[in-house]
């Protein structure tokens, strides 16, 4: 249950606080188009960008993508009337204004070159200011659509961002309030004048198009009534999927709470305090990896090796020579490590702690000393597997992983209806439910009676007072000091310590222990740190894809 805890606190926190890397701090709290269309045709582009820095800038960029059939010229930038730099780069223009720690706004200006299409009965401004490869939010994005004169019958309406944000005031010209505009998202905006007022404009068609446009316009408030309609329902329908997944989830966690206390008690109930050393049911590596999971490394491998001179297989016979005297182990995962180190690393049975450090200096042997290493540790979690330690429960896991799935189309459903609490804990509780479904396993009572006994000793051994110790059998204090070395455990080892500075425990052989512990870990370490293979990845950003109408668009950013 701990592990499944873990894991979930950081999915979550992955998911609902995901990292930026930003090279620029920057915020665009205000930027407005203006956009006079001319009456050849063309159309004289304004606009006006107010950032808001953190930290050193160099200054902003602007990407400008037009539509197919379309050109856009005469770029230029300026602040409070003084002309700044300006650096095209294909689509993207850089303006060069340097600062830290500033609000600054920045007008830019351009002509779009054939932007309007003109008809025989009205002339559309169909246009993508931005696209969904944008990589900014804008706080506030205001358009204006200026005709060449005042005018009537004006058509205007928007796409996605831009939906239901269109109102044509005075003099005919259509403004698209669109307040936060997050990045990543399309708003082409639609505009129709009657075709009189653009006499120089060349015809794109001999067909009138204002009943496509205004049918166009139709289908779209449609289809906006009909996602409120649906965003209702669902805003409704939320609370009840919610709570009945509340209720589900708890009624989880209560199955395995009551299933893990019935463990608890029987444990409780058929066996007796046990021996302050628990008896040896697995070996070393394996009990020291039951209860760290996850955690073999340098250390587990020298408990490993310290444990086979315990049992007999191995000899120590010098400060660093070892020998192998015994292939007939009890388990695999100690054949395995004999073969590995006595054969592989050392040669005809003697494995010397130089051997470890001259074959991993080698890099043609760092993968396959990582595959040995890896082959090992399964081995010790084959052993722990025979040992049915804990219950597979696939019957009821199954069960819950297929409950899970009913979020899935609960959670896209919201995410569409921008319902986006719903949507995220939708998200969360199908996380739960499937990472309890696949790493749900309860220890068996004979799982959770190592588990307790193991811990009773974690708990008290640091406590023990030498009198103790000396009471011990010597085999016990060998796997106590083992352990407490293995399962790296500051405590563990600092107790470990304090018994090794006490005047019996000088003419003990676990003195031999102590040493071989310390040098056998500090070459393991070495040896699986040169050994490791390391390695990363960097990704970049794009601000445009020309993802709007007619191939154009574009985007906003700093530099």
């Amino acid at each position: 249950m701990k592990k499944i805890s873990v894991l979930i606190i950081i999915l979550a926190g992955m998911f609902l606080f995901p990292l930026s890397a930003l090279a620029v701090d920057y915020t665009i709290e205000q930027t407005r188009i203006d956009a006079y269309l001319q009456e050849n045709g063309d159309v004289q582009v304004r606009e006006q960008h107010t950032y808001s820095f953190e930290g050193e800038f160099n200054g902003i960029t602007r990407t400008l993508i037009p539509k197919e059939e379309t050109a856009i010229t005469d770029v230029s930038a300026s602040e409070d009337g003084t002309a700044l730099e300006v650096e095209q780069d294909d689509n993207e223009y850089r303006i060069y204004r340097g600062g830290e720690d500033e609000t600054i706004t920045v007008n830019l200006s351009y002509l779009i070159t054939g932007g309007l299409e003109v008809y025989p009965d009205v002339a559309q401004f169909y246009w993508p200011f931005f696209d969904k490869g944008n990589e900014s939010d804008y706080q506030q994005l205001d358009i204006f659509i200026h005709p060449p004169e005042p005018a009537e019958n004006v058509i205007a309406f928007g796409y996605d961002a831009a939906a239901g944000t269109a109102a044509v005031e005075d003099e005919g010209v259509a403004h698209f309030a669109m307040g936060t505009v997050e990045s990543g998202q399309n708003g082409d905006i639609r505009v129709a004048y009657d075709a009189n007022l653009f006499p120089g404009a060349d015809l794109a068609g001999d067909q009138p198009i204002g009943g496509e446009i205004l049918d166009a316009k139709t289908e779209l408030e449609e289809k906006q009534a009909a996602f409120a309609s649906r965003k209702e329902t669902l805003g409704n329908m939320a609370p009840y999927v919610v709570g009945i997944f509340v209720i589900y989830l708890l009624g989880v966690f209560f199955w395995a709470w009551r299933k893990k206390r019935a463990v608890q008690l029987e444990v409780e109930r058929r066996f007796a305090e046990a021996h302050f050393v628990p008896k040896e049911e697995m070996s070393m590596p394996a009990t020291i990896s039951y209860m760290k999971p996850g955690m073999a490394g340098a250390e587990t491998m020298t408990a490993a090796l310290l444990d086979l001179v315990r049992k007999g297989y191995v000899r120590r016979e010098n400060e660093d020579t070892f020998v192998a005297v015994d292939r007939n182990t009890e388990h695999k995962h100690e054949e395995f490590l004999v073969q590995w180190l006595f054969d592989t690393i050392g040669t005809d049975g003697v494995f010397r702690l130089d051997d470890l450090t001259a074959f991993t200096d080698d890099k043609s042997n760092h993968q396959a000393y990582q595959e040995d290493f890896q082959a090992w540790k399964q081995a010790i979690s084959e052993e722990i597997k025979s040992n049915n330690l804990t219950e597979k429960k696939a019957k009821q896991r199954t069960v819950i992983a297929l409950t899970s799935v009913l979020l899935i189309p609960f959670a896209i459903l919201f995410g569409i209806h921008e319902l986006f609490i719903s949507m995220t804990l939708a998200i969360l509780f199908f996380l739960i439910l499937i990472l309890f479904a696949a790493f749900y396993q309860p220890r068996t009572v004979k799982g959770a009676r190592i588990y307790k006994e193991w811990l009773n000793f974690h708990r008290l051994y640091p406590d023990k007072h030498e009198k103790e110790w000396n009471e011990w059998m010597d085999d016990e204090r060998k796997r106590a000091f083992i352990y407490g070395f293995g399962i790296n455990d500051s405590q563990l080892s600092k107790k470990n310590d304090e018994l090794a500075e006490q005047p019996g425990f000088a003419n003990s052989d676990l003195v031999m222990f102590v040493v071989l512990a310390f040098a056998l870990n500090q070459q393991f370490d070495k040896a699986n740190s040169t050994a490791s293979v390391a390695a990363a990845s960097s990704g970049g950003g794009t601000p445009g894809a020309g993802a709007g109408v007619g191939g154009g668009g574009g985007g906003s950013g700093a530099f």
